[in-house]
């Protein structure tokens, strides 16, 4: 059932549950307001007739009385008792029966039996007995039972009409949510609610997830693209390499030379891919460490192949103790320097580190060209990007007077993960 007819059903049980309990109070109230004004009247009049009774010497009521009593104040029936033996009945129902024997040997009280109201008062050794029909006052409160159960019914339709109205305005938002997720793939948008309520506020913000999972979804679309095409090129190194191999029977040395280089470059993709899922799947196992000893390390491994590309290779490392996974921040640490010697090509690439405003920072800079447009379809950045916010810090890049890469992190314990400023990419 749609949430929609739910709610409206809810809203018409509601106010006919309302509405009912309402009409039962009210029911009851009226019934016992008329026979309050019913007993009074009886008080009345069996005062009236046991006083008469009383000074009449036969104790019979005279006509005049009995007619007053039963066309003005609408007695029903009258009864005068002697020690329990009737001596007088009249009224416009006359019986020679007792309304209500049970009260009889009491003298006083107030009753209903067999559809009467009947009220007995004694004295001096006189009972009297008055009583009045109830089906006057059933069928008043059986009209009002008639009038009242269809109102009722028709506002609890009525009501419920309404909440059927109303929450369908209501859901409207989520209506267009609904369409548009459901037409994901083809990029449908989410159009702006327009109120400020509750649901509008979840469609903006479903709209808002959308959005990012759209951007996501890119994003993962350009990176296997990359990582194909990356993938794809030492693949068909190894494979022509290895076509002549058969072709010729033999493996010369620049080809065993190629095929180590490209193994090399399946063996970073590889490690970059393993980086990049252990970072995104939260996989983390952090240490204390000094980012100044991991670039020392990287200077020492990074350092011939500068030499051998003629780029000098600075180190200006000072203490930046933090806590962070070792193998993770290695590999972010070699991409940013990889692509540092890949992409400036001649001049210097600086590796420095430090602290600064309760954050130990590292950073590898160049004065190459800078980061490409194309920034964020890259691995290597990527990966850097993934661990530094799986470690709880942030990474920016640069590209003013060459190109610049700092990756930050507590100087303290790890927090939870934060902002990642800037570009990112490969």
């Amino acid at each position: 059932m749609y949430l929609r007819t739910r709610l409206a059903l809810i809203a018409a049980g509601l106010t006919l549950a309302g509405l009912g309990l309402g009409l039962v109070l009210l029911y009851v109230l009226l019934e016992r307001s008329r026979l309050a004004d019913l007993d009074r009247e009886l008080a009345f009049q069996a005062k009236t007739i046991l006083n008469a009774a009383l000074t009449d010497p036969n104790n019979e009521i005279t006509p005049e009385l009995e007619d007053e009593l039963t066309l003005q104040s609408g007695v029903s029936s009258m009864l005068v008792f002697r020690e329990g033996r009737l001596i007088f009945a009249g009224g416009a129902l006359n019986t020679n029966d007792s309304l209500d024997p049970a009260t009889l040997p009491r003298g006083n009280g107030v009753s209903s039996v067999g559809g009467w109201r009947v009220h007995t008062l004694s004295r001096s050794g006189l009972t009297v007995q008055v009583g009045r029909p109830l089906a006057t006052l059933s069928r008043g409160l059986n009209r009002y039972v008639a009038v009242a159960l269809p109102l009722a019914l028709t506002l609890g339709l009525l009501a419920g009409g309404t909440a059927w109205l109303l929450v369908g305005l209501a859901l409207k938002p989520l209506e267009a949510l609904t369409e548009a997720t459901s037409h994901f793939e083809e990029g449908a948008e989410v159009p702006e609610p327009p109120n400020n309520d509750e649901v509008s506020t979840l469609s903006r913000s479903f709209r808002d997830l959308l959005a990012r999972l759209r951007l996501q979804r890119e994003r993962e679309q350009r990176f296997l693209t990359y990582a194909a095409h990356e993938l794809r090129t030492p693949i068909s190194a190894f494979r022509a390499s290895l076509e002549a191999a058969q072709f010729r029977g033999q493996l010369d040395a620049p080809q065993i030379e190629r095929l180590h280089r490209e193994a090399l470059r399946l063996e970073t993709l590889a490690q970059n891919l393993l980086a990049l899922s252990r970072a995104e799947s939260g996989e983390v196992r952090v240490q204390p460490l000094d980012l100044a000893d991991l670039l020392s390390e990287a200077f020492d491994r990074f350092q011939p192949l500068a030499l051998e590309r003629g780029m000098e290779l600075e180190l200006n490392a000072n203490p930046a103790p933090t806590q962070a996974d070792p193998r993770l921040l290695e590999q972010a640490l070699n991409n940013l320097v990889i692509n540092a010697l890949r992409y400036a090509k001649v001049g210097f690439i600086r590796l420095s580190s430090g602290t600064e405003g309760g954050w130990a920072w590292l950073e590898v800079a160049d004065n190459g060209p800078g980061f490409p447009k194309t920034i964020t379809e890259g691995l290597g950045l990527r990966v850097a990007y993934t661990v530094a916010r799986a470690l709880g810090g942030r990474f920016s890049t640069a590209s003013a007077d060459g190109a610049r890469a700092r990756l930050e992190l507590p100087a303290e314990s790890p927090q939870k993960p934060g902002s990642v400023l800037g570009q990112w990419g490969g």
